[in-house]
């Protein structure tokens, strides 16, 4: 729910089938950073193997104080998948909460949830391979290990309210790496 300075990070997430996925986000001043991700889905079904590519932005919207215990970070995106037989596009609108607890020897936690809702259209989807669009509710919940200054673990569960993009429940696991020369202190 923070805004990065710069970090990469790979994963796999499992549960509607397969996907490898890595992200890149780096900082666009004070509390603001882009990010680009991409990877390879192999869903479940009769679904041809998917290759993805999405763009976004997170801004803070607040950071935990004294007065209040919250990080929020405000989401937005846009992302295209493309196979064999089907074309997805989705722009999801969200904000990221939680909550960093500092751990002994520069470890810390950051449980968090991220809702949002998307808008998501099919081209050339189903048996008729007609074109589709709809509202979507999403939701993420998961935790950041951060293991030392440049190391981390992240895993999630998503749930989707798409029957475009899909609906089934997954979780990933993502291993993160923070330049040393940008770690924050």
């Amino acid at each position: 729910p923070r805004a990065s300075t710069r970090d990469y990070t790979g994963g796999i997430v499992g549960g509607a089938g397969t996907s490898f996925l890595f992200q890149w986000r780096e900082g666009a001043g004070a509390g603001l950073h882009w990010q680009l991700d991409a990877g390879f889905a192999d869903p479940k079904g009769q679904v041809d193997p998917l290759v993805f590519f999405g763009g976004g932005l997170g801004k803070e919207l607040t950071r935990a104080s004294a007065d209040q215990p919250l990080d929020v970070l405000f989401t937005a995106a846009v992302g295209a998948a493309f196979g064999g037989n089907a074309t997805k596009f989705r722009v999801p609108l969200g904000v990221s909460v939680g909550h960093t607890f500092d751990l002994d020897q520069g470890m810390s936690l950051t449980p968090f949830v991220h809702p949002r809702l998307s808008v998501d259209a099919c081209g050339r989807c189903g048996p008729r391979n007609d074109s589709r669009s709809t509202l979507s509710a999403n939701f993420d919940i998961g935790g950041h290990w951060q293991v030392n200054r440049q190391f981390g673990v992240r895993v999630a569960a998503s749930f989707s309210g798409s029957d475009l993009v899909g609906t089934d429940e997954t979780v990933a696991i993502g291993f993160n790496w923070t330049p040393a020369g940008l770690v924050r202190r």
